[in-house]
């Protein structure tokens, strides 16, 4: 029997409570904007334990009121669950890979004809993004997320980095495996990554100017990262719409 992965679950549960409501087409009128957060990562430098993290430290400094989700993560299960909320299979999430190379050259007769095509599959990604960045509280990890919300309000970027020696070790030590197998792992889910964005966004993913704030983990823990990055959530609070309006 399969069982779905905690983070599934509380991924899952948020959708419940969010999705069962009426569509958002940009908020209420003259309500502060939702919160929401990305982070863009380099291979091995700490993206989904920062996410996790950060949703502890977010779930402590605001709690969820009654019929709020708590914050969520939303990582590789994020084309899982746009698949689900289109009743389209769950196989077609291999089609749709961040971190490697599109399986869909060799296996252009397996969808054609049966399935939306890819380039929809990627937009319908990206909405289901906007509209989880739209309701708020929830912490988009990867797939450009960052760019998929453009123009969205109430987000906060991030991006992580550390040298690449750094991020080959750690990673060893993830796949517990050799440090130059690590290295080769790191190269090409990052090239597939710069990929991923040129293409779908045309952008590049690793431009600074697309992000609010960058973390070096090789010199920031992750412990400190999710403090900052917490801190400047908080900062940047919207005010109640009641106060907002005196």
């Amino acid at each position: 029997m399969h069982i779905a992965p905690p983070v599934f679950e509380k991924a899952r549960s948020y959708l419940d409570l969010q999705l069962t409501r009426p569509p958002l087409t940009g908020g209420v009128r003259g309500a502060p904007p939702s919160q929401y957060v990305t982070i863009s990562r380099e291979c091995g430098s700490g993206g989904s334990s920062l996410a996790r993290l950060l949703a502890g430290q977010l779930n402590r400094q605001q709690p969820a009121a009654e019929g709020q989700p708590h914050w969520t993560v939303f990582d590789q299960e994020i084309v899982q669950h746009m698949l689900t909320s289109h009743d389209l299979s769950p196989k077609l999430a291999r089609f749709l890979p961040e971190d490697k190379v599109s399986e869909l050259t060799s296996s252009v007769g397996e969808i054609v004809g049966l399935h939306p095509n890819l380039w929809d599959l990627v937009q319908r990604t990206n909405h289901f993004l906007r509209e989880l960045a739209t309701r708020g509280r929830v912490i988009l990890v990867g797939r450009g997320a960052n760019f998929a919300t453009a123009g969205v309000p109430g987000g906060i970027h991030i991006r992580l980095t550390a040298p690449t020696d750094h991020r080959d070790r750690h990673m060893a030590r993830v796949m517990q495996c050799p440090l130059r197998e690590a290295s080769t792992h790191n190269r090409q889910v990052d090239s597939a990554r710069r990929s991923y964005v040129r293409s779908v966004f045309d952008c590049e993913v690793a431009d600074p100017l697309h992000y609010d704030l960058l973390i070096n983990t090789a010199q920031v823990g992750l412990d400190q990262a999710a403090a900052v990055v917490s801190a400047l959530v908080a900062l940047r609070a919207p005010a109640p719409a009641a106060a907002a309006a005196v």
